[in-house]
């Protein structure tokens, strides 16, 4: 009797977190941006497009920026973290950067991987990230980084992401769902 009060209680709770995030969707803040800021999300990410323009132009302030967002059939995980996917600067087209994520649902939120995939984006635009031909190194405020010799989490253009990550997630939020965008 008292695993069923339990389990009734639990689909409650269930119901009111589920009827609490649907009814916080529906009280999003919408923005204009820039006809030349460009997102094109090929996944089934809901709002990617969106969350990506607000980080791009109302907590960068870019207008001139074109991201595609794609899946990624590889997996670039390694033994210590998993890879929920990455970013690439387009080395053809100028403020041109395709993100790619791993197939399937993501281990952490949309918000918050983008959050961390367009510090990367920015740290490009402001030259301190600077991808080289190989996929194997990148140059970082003057330094070269082999991957195969930094751990990921050791890496310092990723420490600075993991770093300011929190502060651009909780910007989006507000953004998003502040009464007074």
């Amino acid at each position: 009797m008292k695993k069923k009060g339990l389990i009734i209680v639990g689909v409650i709770a269930l119901i009111v977190v589920i009827i609490l995030l649907i009814r916080r969707e529906k009280n999003v803040n919408t923005y204009d941006h820039p006809q030349t800021l460009v997102v094109n999300n090929y996944t089934t990410h809901k709002n990617t497009d969106t969350y990506s323009k607000i980080i791009l132009n109302k907590i960068y302030n870019y207008d001139t920026i074109n991201l595609n967002v794609y899946y990624t059939s590889r997996d670039y995980g390694t033994d210590e973290i998993e890879v929920a996917g990455f970013i690439q600067k387009n080395p053809f087209e100028a403020h041109s950067y395709n993100i790619f994520v791993k197939k399937g649902s993501l281990p952490i939120s949309v918000k918050k991987f983008l959050s961390h995939e367009l510090i990367h984006l920015h740290q490009m635009e402001i030259g301190d990230l600077v991808p080289l031909q190989s996929d194997s190194m990148i140059v970082y405020m003057g330094d070269t980084i082999i991957y195969k010799d930094v751990k990921y989490i050791d890496r310092p253009h990723e420490i600075n992401a993991l770093q300011t990550e929190g502060k651009i997630f909780r910007e989006l939020n507000h953004l998003l769902y502040s009464q007074d965008p």
